[in-house]
């Protein structure tokens, strides 16, 4: 009897590896579905983007697709440039958004392709063109609390008369009489000025 459970037991698990085995691992799928409405316009995911600019032909669906991640959902525009045949996506936003830094925003875009792109490399740009931008992975900035701050000076300050004695001049001992040096005196008129002499020939 113990043998025939030992059997059943083996087979038991041989059977459950043998299961483990032959189901394959369901691997996470990385991306988004890129969906063509028309020749400019498309889906990726559930988002609206408008086709822009399509520089050499630089625009791929499928390669976007495979590239694109959460995180670009937050941006107004998404450029993608190709160096070394793989894609590269940069976000964008728009000019006129004040709460972006400056190097972030669309108007900077002929800067970034001669900084960080490839010499004259193919690339495109799309724009989110429906719904509004995804704030999931956006930032949050700490604003400063409301701080009060005040420039008066304590007004219940204690209040003295200043008395007549404190307006004395302060008393300054006499000072020495400097020696005399052995260069040529200078000579003073009685009223205490300077003399200019004239030169003797």
């Amino acid at each position: 009897m113990s043998e025939t459970k030992e059997k059943n037991v083996t087979d038991e698990m041989t059977s459950v590896l043998e299961e483990i085995v032959e189901t394959p691992v369901e691997e996470k799928k990385k991306g988004e579905l890129v969906t063509m409405v028309d020749d400019k316009n498309l889906l990726v995911g559930e988002r609206q983007y408008q086709l822009v600019k399509n520089y050499r032909d630089g625009f791929d669906a499928d390669m976007l697709g495979e590239r694109f991640s959460d995180v670009l959902s937050r941006y107004d525009y998404v450029v993608g440039d190709w160096g070394y045949e793989k894609l590269r996506l940069k976000g964008f936003f728009r000019s006129d958004d004040r709460k972006s830094n400056p190097e972030q925003r669309i108007d900077t875009l002929e800067d970034y392709l001669y900084e960080y792109c490839n010499f004259g490399c193919a690339f495109f740009v799309i724009e989110r063109t429906g719904g509004k931008r995804s704030n999931a992975n956006r930032k949050k900035r700490k604003r400063p609390k409301n701080k009060k701050v005040t420039n008066q000076a304590y007004t219940e300050e204690k209040k003295v008369a200043v008395s007549n004695q404190s307006k004395k001049k302060p008393v300054i001992k006499n000072r020495k009489p400097k020696k005399e040096t052995t260069s040529k005196p200078k000579e003073q008129d009685n009223q205490g000025r300077f003399v200019i002499r004239q030169r003797e020939e």
